[in-house]
């Protein structure tokens, strides 16, 4: 734990600094590139000025360009590079920027490669949740006549999510159907404690109150049909994702999504308390380059935070010496912060 003067001593050593925003590739068709374009001006323009209002200078590059000026020794100086290459595009390509940044000796925000390449292959995701001890849905084959979900291994944004498999996406896991309703837990480095800690957990709750209802592609688009509430997790999972994290060498911020076990209609209630409770919480996903934009879900856990939460005191320092505070200079300056 430091001090909140020294917090701020740090924070003031952090300006002037040179920020590449590197961001998708251009005019590329992967599958899941036209979602991806949907928000791609909303999310650069609030990470360049979350940029400039912490005093330090962006410098913005796609993909191709970065990795082409650093590769041929022309990029301009840069202390640290954020990276925006995400969501929809093959592993391959995702691990590109994190892995030019180490050849050049420059820190990555928000993972390195290895943590994109373990995380954001459901397959080997599940792998690693299952053997920190947390519920992972099972594996099953395609023509099993369980309820079951088709999930590509590496795309993200829900995209190609469905009970019924799309020829689209041939490289994926079908999974059995976990009765209940979806939670996303985003954590977040904390300056002044110098650890990961929980942002609430958000729990999407359907109109329908059916616990057949998913918060798949389309929901993500729409933005209807359901909405979201602060639920608690209890401690036996917040253990076991600090160790999923630890074990990616993840150091600045992700979000880790779930599935709780309801076998009735309505909404999820432990009889004991309101808690979330180890046993009913199925690993779904961790999501190591989070989005963040308007209206979705890290966004409403970040407004969520009280005086209860641990990253309360940070939020409300950070509040006293940023002109404009909101969820990009929050995520940016812990980011930074946590490489110091």
């Amino acid at each position: 734990m430091i001090t909140i003067s020294k917090f701020k001593e740090k924070f003031q050593q952090l300006k002037g600094k040179t920020i590449a925003i590197v961001y998708i590739f251009e005019n590329d068709n992967e599958a899941g590139f036209n979602h991806f374009f949907i928000w791609k001006g909303q999310v650069l323009t609030r990470w360049i000025n979350a940029v400039y209002e912490i005093g330090c200078i962006p410098l913005i590059l796609d993909v191709r360009e970065f990795v082409n000026k650093a590769m041929n020794k022309t990029l301009p100086h840069i202390d640290y590079v954020l990276n925006l290459n995400s969501g929809t595009t093959k592993l391959s390509s995702m691990a590109l920027v994190p892995s030019t940044c180490s050849s050049i000796d420059v820190p990555c925000i928000p993972c390195n490669a290895v943590a994109i390449v373990t995380g954001e292959d459901k397959r080997l995701s599940n792998y690693i949740a299952n053997s920190i001890g947390l519920n992972v849905p099972q594996e099953l084959d395609e023509n099993c006549n369980k309820d079951k979900l088709f999930r590509p291994i590496n795309l993200g944004n829900s995209v190609g999510v469905s009970k019924e498999k799309s020829n689209d996406f041939a490289d994926g896991i079908w999974q059995e159907f976990i009765p209940g309703y979806d939670i996303t837990t985003p954590i977040v480095f904390n300056p002044l404690s110098e650890q990961m800690e929980f942002l609430p957990t958000i729990m999407f709750l359907p109109n329908s109150q059916d616990n057949n209802w998913f918060y798949g592609e389309k929901e993500k688009l729409s933005r209807s049909g359901y909405t979201m509430k602060p639920v608690i997790i209890d401690d036996d999972i917040k253990k076991r994702y600090l160790a999923l994290m630890e074990s990616l060498s993840i150091k600045t911020f992700c979000r880790i999504d779930a599935r709780v076990y309801s076998s009735k209609n309505g909404y999820y209630h432990n009889p004991d308390n309101n808690k979330v409770i180890c046993k009913d919480n199925y690993f779904v996903e961790i999501n190591v380059m989070p989005t963040i934009r308007e209206n979705n879900s890290f966004l409403f856990s970040y407004n969520s935070v009280d005086e209860t939460n641990s990253l309360y005191l940070y939020i409300k320092t950070l509040d006293e010496i940023i002109a404009e505070p909101n969820i990009n200079n929050f995520l940016l300056t812990s980011s930074l912060l946590s490489l110091y």
